[in-house]
């Protein structure tokens, strides 16, 4: 029997965390949205350029944070636990794995033979891609170790110094587009190519600031490590066994829809450009469950680490009851409202009438998307990331991508090939099959896991009624 106590598990505690966290997702998909925007009134092959880049950027960079993101139920565990010095020294080795992660990723994002190849793009939207991505890798670095301060943040109920420094990023973004992209100050116009030089400026500055928060402010002290060490093998075997499998889950989340995005390329820059606006504002929908997935991770985390799996499983019923409420009310104005939507994107009418349409689908899927998020997350809380992981492979991969291509691509016998269409069609059909899928494991672990639970039926009703009040 424990002594410690269960984290604070209210609505109220549960959008505390959210709520920063949400605000520095946006923050940090506003970017994406800015640079789409902003390229899209310069033309269609700038933001193709622009849609090819960063699709390559973020199938890396996510793909590889998606490992880094063992920390978060590792420092969450430490935390619940009080065992606050261990905090310092998995953080120490995470940036030491990111190092080491970084001699895999520049490499691949700089290859822009690969990525222009897939896309099948020449011209100018080649040249512009090219140029975004060299940029984008030599920041890699700076975005993983900023990342590791991320998941840390958010392990220790602390996200709103990410909201802080994320909205920071922000308001930089425009300005510093418009310098590379318009050739403000005497600097050349690079045109969407422009875009990946902000990129690069804002993750150096952004991951200094994180560095600087965490060395200087006095609710860390207690957490540094006693000294710096070099590699510790055990440590950093331990966040691969987790990180891998959520690595790769999350390289398949991405990547079904940048891959995707890369594809939908041969379609021409009109069709890419409306994929380019329909992923963006889907992805700021995302943004809401991500969010509460997040902070679902976090408390799962601290309660476990706190030896009180009862209360884990009470975070988890009522992050996915909320989670489905929030998602429905988006969903319904996605539908309703997708045309001024979409208008605010671009003028072109010919762009603006094929986002509007393949919009549909992120209102048929977004609801099943929420689930599959929350779930997800809280599965990584409990440390169990190996099934999520294969359905991922199955469901986004196999359904999604692989049948997106088939009907893009193919299909004669149905109609086809379908093009953009066939993709998004896939994509909603994996993505509402991966919903249901993680929520029924995400709520058998955690009642399993609850089962074992050593406090007394009166005791954990205690804790449940104290941490939800």
């Amino acid at each position: 029997m424990t002594h410690l106590t269960p984290p604070k598990t209210s609505f109220k505690a549960l959008a505390r965390l959210a709520g920063p966290i949400f605000v520095a997702n946006i923050a940090i998909i506003g970017g994406g949205t800015i640079d789409t925007i902003m390229a899209g009134h310069l033309g269609k092959d700038h933001l193709a350029a622009i849609a090819l880049g960063l699709a390559a950027t973020i199938s890396v960079v996510m793909g590889l944070v998606g490992i880094l993101q063992s920390l978060s139920p590792i420092a969450g565990h430490h935390y619940g636990a009080r065992k606050y010095r261990q905090i310092g020294e998995a953080l120490q080795q995470n940036m030491w794995l990111g190092a080491f992660l970084s001699l895999f990723g520049v490499p691949l994002l700089l290859w822009s033979d690969l990525w222009i190849s897939m896309g099948e793009v020449k011209g100018d939207v080649a040249r512009m891609a090219a140029e975004y991505l060299s940029f984008t890798a030599l920041s890699l670095p700076a975005s993983l170790f900023g990342r590791t301060f991320i998941s840390v943040n958010a392990a220790l109920s602390r996200p709103r110094i990410t909201m802080w420094v994320s909205l920071g990023i922000l308001a930089l973004k425009a300005p510093l587009n418009a310098v590379f992209m318009y050739g403000w100050f005497g600097f050349p116009a690079m045109g969407g190519a422009g875009a990946g030089v902000s990129f690069a400026v804002l993750n150096f500055i952004a991951f200094f600031v994180y560095l600087t928060i965490w060395m200087k402010a006095p609710f860390y002290r207690s957490m540094h490590a006693e000294r710096f060490t070099g590699p510790d093998w055990r440590l950093i075997k331990e966040q691969l066994h987790i990180g891998i499998p959520i690595g790769l889950s999350t390289f398949f989340e991405v990547s079904s829809f940048t891959l995707m995005a890369i594809f939908v390329s041969r379609f021409g820059s009109e069709v890419v450009s409306a994929h380019q606006i329909v992923a963006n504002i889907t992805s700021m929908c995302y943004m809401v469950p991500l969010s509460l997935g997040i902070a679902t991770s976090v408390l799962v985390s601290q309660s476990l680490g706190a030896k009180w799996p009862a209360v884990a499983l009470s975070v988890l019923r009522r992050s996915l009851a909320v989670s489905t409420a929030v998602a429905v009310v988006l969903a319904l104005t996605l539908f309703f409202a997708r045309s001024p939507i979409v208008s605010l994107y671009t003028s072109d009418p010919g762009v603006r009438n094929i986002a509007a349409s393949l919009l549909l689908f992120g209102c048929m899927y977004h609801v099943f998307d929420a689930l599959q998020s929350v779930s997800s997350f809280a599965l990584r809380g409990y440390r169990v990331t190996r099934a999520p992981m294969i359905i991922y492979g199955v469901m986004l991969w196999g359904v999604g991508l692989g049948g997106g291509y088939l009907f893009a691509f193919g299909c004669e016998w149905a109609g086809g090939p379908f093009e953009a269409y066939g993709f998004w069609g896939a994509t909603a059909a994996g993505l509402t099959l991966t919903g249901l899928a993680l929520a029924v494991m995400a709520l058998w672990v955690g009642r399993q896991i609850a089962a074992d639970d050593s406090h007394t039926p009166e005791e954990i009703e205690i804790a449940i009624r104290t941490s939800q009040s």
